[in-house]
């Protein structure tokens, strides 16, 4: 068989050959998307760790996912190690070719969907607190199947592109906030997961003496909502690292600098530890973190619609909202003002 049968969105239905000559054949009807992004990440990253942070998924998560997709080809793909991939296997390196062209027959049938009607300016913030590596290839890819499309980012804290937004400096923003764990999902939320303590494998803490905080900036709700949160535990602590950037605040903690706080699914992707307890005190629980996409009020055109369904069809699947079985849709609120709330902006 060549070329592709048949494609769906959700489920694949092609026939991929493994042997010479054609004669055994893979049936993938029953693969997804997800499961086969997720096999081309690790053969690019030749990394689970790597892989899941570009994913944005636990390793957990991922690994699961890749036995999944063996278990239903009947095959294995990977070369594994005592847990690390040392490459493909033959039927992993024959399947990898079908898999990138599965991806991009799938993004280039989306793109000439979009493209004839799609023209206008975004300008896109993008929150420099959290790994979102795949946002910034989707920009890059949005613009360069978009060519009439006024493409620009910007990084910055989520708190600024909220005032960058009320000052219409930018059209549309995706952003984290804090919400409490048993609440309903916020208008225009992409992603919901739970708010963890973290700290190095080497990390232990000494009661003898003030508990290490590895923190972002002064004036991020993270460090309030934390601070605030071991203060009513009765846990004397003192800030010892400042980040700015979820690059610097990750490295501080894997050095055992301190203890922080993250969204569940960056801990194990970063190589960290979930923290539970001190000594014989619980922590505290720190509620949900939602990644939400925003816009300036009465900004609302053909380009900002588009970028929005990107979004929707790229967004890595997080396990948070997998398990609740949240399926956003936030195209639906283009259009719409940023609307008001008791969650906490980071």
């Amino acid at each position: 068989m060549k070329g592709i049968a048949h494609c769906s969105m959700t489920k694949m239905n092609y026939a991929v050959p493994i042997c010479e000559g054609g004669i055994t054949m893979i049936d993938l009807r029953r693969l997804t998307l997800e499961q086969i992004r997720a096999f081309v990440a690790v053969a690019e990253h030749q990394s689970f760790t790597n892989a899941a942070r570009s994913r944005m998924r636990t390793q957990t998560a991922l690994t699961r996912q890749i036995r999944s997709m063996e278990d239903a080809l009947g095959e294995r793909l990977l070369k594994r190690s005592r847990g690390h991939v040392e490459g493909l296997t033959d039927a992993g390196q024959r399947l990898l070719p079908f898999a990138l062209k599965i991806l991009a027959t799938v993004d280039d049938a989306w793109t000439s969907l979009q493209r004839p009607s799609v023209s206008g300016r975004i300008r896109v913030g993008i929150m420099d607190d959290i790994d979102v590596g795949w946002l910034n290839e989707l920009v890059s890819r949005f613009r360069a199947s978009h060519p009439d499309c006024d493409v620009r980012a910007v990084s910055d804290f989520s708190a600024r592109l909220e005032r960058r937004l009320e000052n219409r400096e930018i059209d549309i923003a995706i952003v984290k906030q804090l919400a409490p764990a048993d609440a309903a999902p916020s208008e225009g939320v992409l992603r919901r997961e739970a708010l963890v303590w973290a700290a190095g494998p080497g990390f232990r803490s000494d009661p003898d003496r003030l508990l290490p905080l590895v923190v972002f900036h002064e004036g991020c709700a993270y460090r309030r909502h934390l601070l605030e949160s071991l203060e009513a535990k009765g846990i004397r602590s003192q800030v010892v690292y400042e980040g700015q950037s979820y690059a610097n605040v990750l490295a501080a903690v894997r050095a055992g600098f301190g203890i922080t706080a993250l969204a569940e699914s960056q801990v194990e992707a970063g190589g960290l530890l979930r923290l539970q307890r001190l000594g014989d005190v619980d922590l505290a629980e720190l509620g949900t973190v939602e990644i939400v996409l925003r816009q300036a009020a009465g900004r609302s055109n053909a380009a900002l619609k588009a970028f929005a369904r990107a979004i929707e069809l790229h967004m890595p699947e997080g396990a948070a909202s997998a398990v609740s079985g949240f399926s956003p849709s936030v195209s639906q609120f283009i259009g719409r003002p940023a609307p008001g709330g008791q969650s906490l902006v980071l």
